[in-house]
């Protein structure tokens, strides 16, 4: 019993290690072209007299790591603000995908690159793409298939993340009338997703503890996120 004890008391008092998923905030930072730019205004300054630094921020709420709410597609669906919090702190299976711009990702991929989710985890899709985020081949990005995102909600999956700027088709791939299959498939069954992750290669092939809070913006369509990991 003396033995059990000591081994439960080194086990709670281990560090745990945080890795962050979520990019920076910053002016000018990549971004869908439909978007406006970030931008980031000093409203005082102590260098300009006044008892402290205030600065103010205009960001779309799709620019950098967020999280969509069912609302950004789905006209009756709940927007950011209306989820309750423990939908935001789960564990995540996190997939290594080799896939070139343009191509998708099957479900055979997702199931090669990692273990299957178990309902309710996190579903996060590593494709590398991060580390071209403040590069023009950002743009171009690998996307989950259709029969992929079905799969992922028959799996019970609560949320959909990847390290790209949406799991839908890059922009300039889409033709006319494109409909948004990924987003529509996850978001109307209640999987929301998260875009512009990083960071997830020291995961690959795990499922961890992530909390993945987003700004609670009343009414807001995504809420810029910093997602954190236990690993």
């Amino acid at each position: 019993m003396g033995t059990a004890r000591r081994f439960l008391r080194s086990f709670r008092s281990a560090p745990m290690t945080l890795l962050d998923l979520s990019h920076p905030i910053w002016p000018g930072m990549p971004k869908i072209p439909v978007l406006p730019d970030v931008e980031i205004d000093p409203v005082t300054s102590i260098a300009g007299g006044a008892p402290m630094n205030i600065k103010a921020l205009r960001l779309a709420l799709h620019v950098g790591t967020h999280i969509d709410a069912p609302v950004h597609i789905v006209e009756s669906g709940r927007s950011i603000d209306e989820l309750p919090t423990e939908r935001f702190d789960r564990h995540a299976v996190v997939s290594t995908v080799d896939r070139k711009p343009g191509e998708e990702i099957t479900v055979d991929d997702l199931l090669a690159g990692g273990p299957p989710p178990q309902a309710g985890d996190f579903l996060f899709v590593h494709t590398g793409w991060d580390v071209k985020f403040e590069t023009a081949d950002y743009d171009d990005f690998p996307s989950l298939s259709p029969e992929a995102a079905e799969w992922a909600v028959a799996q019970g999956v609560s949320l959909v993340g990847s390290d790209t700027l949406t799991p839908d088709l890059p922009v300039h791939r889409r033709g006319t009338g494109f409909t948004f299959p990924v987003h529509r498939t996850l978001l109307s069954q209640d999987v929301l997703i998260g875009e512009n992750l990083r960071n997830l290669g020291p995961l690959a092939g795990r499922r961890v503890r992530v909390r993945a809070f987003p700004l609670a913006v009343r009414g807001g369509d995504a809420g810029p996120a910093r997602i954190v990991a236990e690993y």
